[in-house]
């Protein structure tokens, strides 16, 4: 009798934990019903329409699943009262403790909390599943307006895009006539500085090999060491027939030459130092080395004191342009005199290589 007894308790106790197993995963499928629908209400509006209809699949499901669960309820109820049946009589056949029917009863009544949550967690989803639904019909009259409002900005673009092409179609035009502005300002150039070009190719072959001037300006550079002293300006006795031999042809090219000559604007005869010394007593020095030259041509050549009045020019440049390899100065070579020429029109080159450099 007492093994029967204990048989018939394991058993109820077995079948009332499936039932709160049953309970508690019907309240895990609503919990994850409750996230998988709070996640899908921040999706736009497309996502909102095709998430509502599985909502409506979910929460058919859950009710079917909660009906189930209710018929099971109930068919526990019906078990329970059985069991209650046999509880009453077995209590007069085995005198069960006050405790224990306390403990059933309270088990008891937490199942039907369990049910009443579970119940006011199915209209939560009803109340939400009608609010999405009225917000879904909300996004969508919002939508026909904006395509409404859309189709009238895009008839206000198309009207501007025509307006910027016909004002495109003016700027090509213009921009094709500076095209061909600049197309002619170039020929012009390669023309003037053409000019250059074949007027140094002309003195090098009147001057022959043995002068050497520079191959890209036709400028002829000539060593103070030879001209000078150091610290001086006054011409070496020994220099002057060097100076007949190089600086003196060489001007007398450029300026009797009628192929050179007329192509010629002036000509400068430059001093230049290296930088031992303050910059203003090197000025000084290269003003005075280059005047100490006009004055030899001066005194040599006394039948093209005119032309030189017309061409020539002295200045000193101290040491503002050092002769420079590998970073370093070169002294001796920075020591120079340096006679170069100007074409005519040269400025004007220069001021449309500019404009052009502009655009």
């Amino acid at each position: 009798m007492i093994r029967d007894k204990r048989s018939e308790e394991q058993n109820f106790w077995i079948s009332y934990a499936d039932l709160m197993a049953g309970i508690l995963f019907v309240f895990i499928l609503l919990i994850g019903a409750i996230v998988v629908k709070s996640v899908l209400l921040r999706q736009d509006l497309q996502s909102i329409r095709t998430d509502l209809k599985l909502e409506s699949d979910t929460l058919v499901k859950t009710r079917k699943n909660l009906k189930l669960a209710l018929s099971q309820v109930g068919e526990l109820n019906s078990t329970i009262v059985l069991l209650n049946d046999d509880l009453a009589k077995e209590h007069q056949k085995s005198k069960l403790s006050t405790k224990e029917i306390e403990t059933l009863k309270n088990l008891l009544l937490e199942k039907d909390q369990s049910l009443d949550k579970m119940l006011s967690i199915t209209q939560v989803l009803n109340l939400d599943l009608n609010s999405t639904r009225v917000a879904l019909k909300s996004s969508e009259d919002n939508l026909t307006i904006t395509q409404e409002q859309n189709k009238h900005i895009l008839a206000l673009k198309d009207q501007e895009l025509q307006a910027l092409q016909k004002i495109l179609l003016l700027k090509n035009a213009e921009y094709q006539s500076v095209v061909e502005d600049l197309n002619l300002t170039r020929i012009k150039i390669k023309n003037l500085t053409g000019i250059k070009v074949k007027v140094v190719q002309h003195l090098k072959q009147k001057l022959g090999s043995n002068m050497s001037i520079n191959p890209h300006t036709g400028a002829l550079s000539l060593s103070s060491n030879i001209l000078f002293e150091q610290g001086s300006s006054s011409l070496k006795l020994e220099s002057q027939k060097a100076l007949k031999q190089t600086l003196g042809r060489y001007i007398d090219t450029l300026l009797n030459d009628k192929e050179i000559a007329k192509q010629i604007d002036r000509v400068i005869i430059e001093g230049h130092t290296n930088s031992d010394g303050s910059y203003l007593y090197n000025l000084t020095l290269s003003q005075e080395r280059a005047m100490s030259v006009m004055k030899f041509l001066y005194t040599e050549y006394p039948q093209n004191q005119k032309l030189f009045r017309q061409y020539l020019s002295a200045s000193g440049r101290s040491y503002a342009e050092p002769i420079v390899l590998d970073n370093i100065e070169d002294k001796n070579a920075s020591r120079r005199i340096e006679v170069r020429f100007l074409i005519k029109n040269m400025e004007a080159t220069r001021e449309l290589m500019g404009y052009i450099n502009a655009k």
